[in-house]
């Protein structure tokens, strides 16, 4: 027995990353394969903190991250790390060492949270690898050189050999079963691996394995059928676009074969699409086709492979839900074609696209942190099963309602705060001015507060020892009991949060004016929430200038109001909701002698606009139940005048 079983939790964010993990794949694989050893690679893990990768071996548990240089790097204690004279970035830190520290600190305290026996874990060293040759010289204390380590391509597999941990002790079933407790299991990735594993001797409750390793579930039959996700998910009719041609039906026995060959799968339907035809109807989901044909796919369960088919392909594969998947093929279409598209395609249209080779793209993915995901998917039972329409009002879910929300939109709604928050936190100006002060946020319908927790991950990544005070707004108590358990069983107790609820339900644009709060907030939020007030006709189509004036006067001077919802369309008015967003907003940034829009830039560079413009934004969350969740979109964040020119030349 000897091998690698390695597991991906989203694709990484850029081509060198990429890279890196496929290499260290096809080393270890060689390298295991020839020994009787076994080790687990798990690539681009949230475990409290972003790691490039986990190495599990049977003597060391070992964080991993990637840097792109190669050339004489020298390693400090106290300052910067440079390669030929050049800083190496610590990531959201300012040194290689701080970023190193702190991942150090926080795989421990999540494995002993997941109840990793303390001898497994009391070392956790930290093995950074260039990903080019490097000449080192290493000016750390003794006392760090114990748990840093740093190699190159040429030289890991003997690194890795090297770094030892006399109190870890894992057997092979105890790397799986590691593996397990980590939720890797639907992160697995077949095609990298290359490990075998027999079943024991004596009888166990249930190891569960991945394809290439035998499986043995000695209680199986006593699983409850209750225990399984329930999926609830509109059926996608699109055959009236299938089209029948030589070269369709050539694409799809291809896309058959490939699917059978890599996703060992049976019970599938694979439809080639007329792109033209088709293009309002994916325009309902936000998105815009600009070629001559769609590929779909339909299987239960089968969103979970497109990072598998985006490689395999070499297009975007990409989930319109759980069970059906698409990419596109053929020629582009011509403007002629995208004539045809309807008022939303319309509205795309108008975005500005960005030819500014200096301009960066921000964060738009994450994976949901381990100990979230344990909690809700373990305690509360979370069931992932999107279903738009049935969650467009969640004042009123009960218990098992909560259950799927939990598991489907709470993700998302952490993900878009997180990504939104860690990107606002690179401003320079902003991050200063909240080290000054205990960072104070209101939260407007919060819900179960996937929103918060993502505020309260972002903040702590760049300001470890924040204090934060929460007051949270909400008018379905068992949301705001699973909010309350969830910021109280934050591991991270670096970051200080103090957290008040408050049961308030607004019923008419009355209750909206009666607002009151006695302090001033550093974070105003409203997550999805503008778009059920609209809904159930509680405010009229302007409820978000409504609710951004409102809200708008509980800002500090130094304030943020986060204004975000969904992109599907009110049926009342016949507009999107980021349609009514913006030209709701707009009129009143307009009329406004102290507010201005600091994002989106073309919002905030256009404060003129009167259009009804469609915009969005695409977040990608991974977590156990499903892998790069899609969820669109649109937001507003308004500052003070004063702050936006500050935060402009921070």
């Amino acid at each position: 027995m000897g091998g690698l079983l390695a597991f991906r939790v989203g694709n990484f964010d850029n081509t060198a990353e990429r890279e890196q993990f496929r290499f260290l794949c096809e080393q270890l694989k060689a390298h295991y394969e020839k020994s009787n050893e076994f080790c687990v690679l798990a690539g681009n893990y949230n475990i409290g903190c972003e790691l490039d990768a986990l190495f599990i071996k049977t003597d060391a548990i070992i964080a991993i991250e990637f840097k792109n240089y190669g050339g004489k790097v020298i390693a400090n204690e106290n300052g910067e790390w440079t390669c030929d004279g050049k800083v190496i970035k610590g990531g959201s830190r300012k040194t290689v060492l701080q970023q190193a520290r702190i991942n150090h600190s926080t795989v421990k305290k999540e494995l002993k949270a997941l109840g990793i026996s303390k001898g497994n874990i009391k070392d956790v060293p930290t093995l950074i690898i260039f990903n080019q040759p490097v000449e080192i010289t290493n000016n750390l204390s003794v006392t760090n050189k114990s748990w840093l380590h740093i190699t190159d391509n040429e030289h890991l597999i003997e690194k890795l050999d090297d770094i030892t941990c006399p109190n870890t002790d894992l057997d092979p079933l105890g790397i799986v079963n590691l593996a397990e407790t980590l939720n890797l299991n639907s992160f697995y990735l077949p095609e990298f691996s290359n490990a075998t594993y027999e079943k024991p001797t004596g009888p166990i409750d249930k190891i569960e394995l991945f394809e290439d390793i035998k499986k043995y579930e000695f209680h199986a039959e006593e699983k409850k059928e209750d225990e399984k996700p329930n999926e609830k998910e509109a059926e996608l009719n699109f055959k009236s676009f299938i089209i029948e041609s030589e070269d369709s039906i050539a694409l799809s026995n291809f896309v058959k074969r490939i699917v059978k060959l890599s996703l060992k799968l049976d019970n599938f339907t694979v439809m080639v699409l007329d792109g033209v035809r088709a293009s309002s109807s994916f325009a309902a989901y936000g998105i815009k086709l600009t070629r001559e044909y769609v590929v779909t796919i339909s299987a239960e369960g089968i969103g979970e492979h497109c990072t598998k088919l985006t490689r395999l392909t070499n297009h975007d594969v990409k989930s319109l839900s759980s069970s059906t998947i698409f990419w596109e093929e053929g020629e582009e279409l011509s403007a002629e074609d995208n004539s045809s598209f309807d008022d939303v395609e319309k509205c795309l249209s108008k975005d500005i696209t960005n030819t500014n080779p200096n301009v960066s793209f921000r964060k738009s993915k994450t994976v949901l942190p381990h100990w979230i995901d344990k909690k809700i998917f373990n305690e509360y039972q979370a069931i992932y099963a999107p279903e738009h329409a049935r969650y467009e009002y969640n004042l009123n879910l009960n218990e098992e309602e909560l259950k799927v929300y939990l598991g489907t939109y709470f993700p998302r709604s952490y993900a878009e705060m997180f990504c939104i928050i860690d990107n606002l936190m690179q401003n320079t100006c902003l991050k200063e001015t909240l080290k000054q002060d205990e960072i104070s946020v209101l939260d407007c319908g919060c819900g179960t507060g996937g929103e918060i927790l993502g505020l309260i991950t972002a903040i702590g990544r760049h300001l470890p020892h924040a204090k934060i005070n929460i007051t949270a707004i909400d008018g379905n108590d068992g949301a705001l009991a699973i909010l309350k358990d969830l910021v109280d069983n934050n591991p991270n107790k670096d970051v200080q949060v103090a957290l008040s609820t408050f049961s308030q339900t607004l019923r008419s644009i009355e209750d909206v004016e009666r607002l009151a709060f006695e302090k001033r907030y550093h974070f105003v939020l409203c997550d999805k929430m503008v778009c059920e007030l609209i809904s159930k006709e509680v405010l009229p189509t302007n409820a978000y200038a409504i609710m951004a004036k409102k809200l708008t006067t509980f800002l500090r001077e130094n304030g943020l109001l986060i204004m975000l919802d969904v992109t599907t369309k009110d049926e009342h008015s016949g507009y999107f909701y980021p349609q009514l967003m913006n030209y709701a907003i707009n009129d009143y940034v307009r009329k406004s002698r102290t507010i201005e829009t600091l994002l989106p830039l073309s919002c905030a560079c256009h404060d003129k606009c009167r259009d009804f413009c469609f915009i969005q934004q695409t977040f990608n969350v991974s977590h156990s139940h499903k892998s790069n969740d899609e969820s669109r979109v649109c937001y507003r964040v308004l500052c003070k005048k004063s702050f936006k020119a500050a935060s402009c030349r921070g």
